[in-house]
């Protein structure tokens, strides 16, 4: 189950001690990975090594309205201090007036730089229409990005069911969806999964792991095609 979670800290004020208690936090669940700030890179890798746990960080965020040059040279820093994925907030303004080939320029750089590590885009749903999503998410899931993101957890709205729905039929297979913002029980990731959702981001990681695990074996056969622990 822990393996669906980017457990995530990005607030502008985390500082280094909260920054080292989410990373124990992750170690000792074994997430996915640690999603971090630039600035929150090099203390943490230490306290991830040899943990498993990939070190994450984010680029154009929470706006993404730097130019397509400046977010390469971003992944590019966050790669050089260590980390292994990478979540980027897509040109919002390119997608709205329609100017596709700068909308890809702005990914395909990332996902240049990235190196054959995993890209994952974000929407920002909240600021879209459906046809908006629609088209994002067609056109992401050719730029080599490993998945489509509904949210920063920074703008007005968060995931929602639907949305991972829509996104998930938009990319027809080609990324997988990540679900983030609101997503707080263990019940709600439960009906995202169901909805195609295969990652998850949150800052309450360790509350929705600690309610899977206290539910019976029964009841975990809900989750039995998306977790492999049943029973443990």
């Amino acid at each position: 189950m822990a393996k669906l979670f980017d457990h995530s800290i990005l607030r502008p004020d985390a500082t280094r001690r909260e920054v080292v208690g989410f990373a124990e936090t992750a170690v000792r669940l074994k997430t996915a990975s640690l999603m971090l700030q630039p600035c929150n890179l090099r203390f943490a890798a230490e306290v991830l090594k040899g943990s498993g746990v990939l070190l994450a960080s984010v680029i154009g965020f929470p706006h993404g309205n730097e130019t397509a040059s400046m977010k390469e040279y971003q992944a590019r820093e966050v790669l050089r201090l260590g980390a292994e994925e990478i979540d980027m907030v897509m040109n919002i303004p390119a997608l709205k007036n329609n100017e596709k080939s700068l909308f890809f320029a702005d990914i395909e750089g990332v996902v240049r730089a990235a190196q054959g590590f995993k890209v994952k885009v974000i929407l920002e749903n909240c600021l879209l229409n459906d046809e908006e999503k629609r088209r994002a998410c067609e056109w992401i899931a050719q730029t080599g990005a490993a998945f489509v993101k509904t949210s920063t957890g920074f703008a007005a709205g968060g995931a929602t069911v639907a949305d991972v729905r829509l996104m998930c039929a938009a990319v027809a297979g080609k990324c997988e969806v990540k679900a983030a913002g609101g997503v707080r029980t263990v019940g709600e990731v439960l009906a995202f999964l169901r909805a195609g959702a295969r990652r998850f981001g949150s800052t309450r990681s360790d509350k929705i792991i600690e309610e899977y695990r206290e539910m019976t074996v029964d009841q975990r056969q809900d989750f039995g095609e998306f977790v492999t622990d049943l029973g443990v």
